[in-house]
């Protein structure tokens, strides 16, 4: 097995300490000078462990102020998780959810396996209407596993402040810092139809997709459907 090198094992410490709570959510880490004598390394090797830790958006460098522990701000969903826009439209605009179901099943073939969890675990099953200017665009189906999200209730969903991953991160210490995804064409059934203003049959986008926190562990999977009648599914790689 390959041995880690320095500024692997001190991203492995800092993730360990993140996942454990040492650092809450919005906080500061310690200053570089007195984190690297904590771990007894150089400055250069603390801060290739935090670039990547920057670039996994699990913690965040503001200019002037120090490297903060991301949290789920309504900026953070836009720009970094949030990409449904206008046809030829570089603007988002603020999206509202809608819930429209909460239920406890267990889980299928599919949902265990994304979640890396037995087939008949307990799972919440959770369906969602997402608006952009007060038309539904989209509809969200997502299965959690219970035993991370215990006593989820109905309330906990539509009483929120934020987005759904800032209740995951305040509510629940899980904290989703990327996503992998994939893209394909569908029809609209019926009820999907219904909700997004739509005929059933008619063409739509379904992202399916695996929320996964600080240690790569999956929290979420969704499968995502989009009316692409007058919005399509945005995204901007850099390189």
């Amino acid at each position: 097995m390959k041995s880690l090198t320095a500024y692997q094992e001190v991203k492995q410490k800092i993730t360990e300490d993140l996942v454990r709570g040492r650092y809450p959510m919005g906080q500061a880490l310690p200053a570089e000078k007195d984190l690297s004598k904590e771990l007894d390394v150089s400055i250069g090797t603390l801060r290739k462990a935090v670039d990547e830790l920057v670039a996994e958006g699990i913690v965040i460098r503001r200019q002037g102020r120090g490297t903060y522990v991301a949290e789920h701000d309504l900026k953070r969903l836009l720009y970094y998780f949030f990409h449904v826009v206008k046809h030829d439209a570089d603007k988002k605009v603020n999206p509202r959810v809608e819930l429209v179901s909460l239920n406890t099943a267990t889980a299928n073939k599919e949902e265990a396996a994304k979640l890396q969890i037995k087939e008949g675990t307990p799972v919440w099953r959770v369906v969602n209407c997402l608006y952009l200017d007060d038309q539904c665009v989209m509809i969200d189906q997502i299965t959690l596993d219970k035993k991370r999200f215990k006593n989820l209730t109905r309330t906990d969903f539509i009483n929120r402040e934020g987005s759904i991953y800032q209740l995951y991160q305040m509510k629940y210490d899980q904290t989703v810092v990327r996503s992998s995804e994939r893209l394909r064409a569908g029809l609209a059934g019926k009820q999907h139809a219904e909700w997004l203003g739509m005929k059933a049959d008619s063409p739509v986008l379904v992202i399916r997709r695996v929320a996964l926190g600080i240690q790569d562990e999956p929290l979420e999977w969704r499968i995502s459907t989009l009316n692409t009648n007058q919005h399509e599914y945005f995204s901007e790689l850099v390189v």
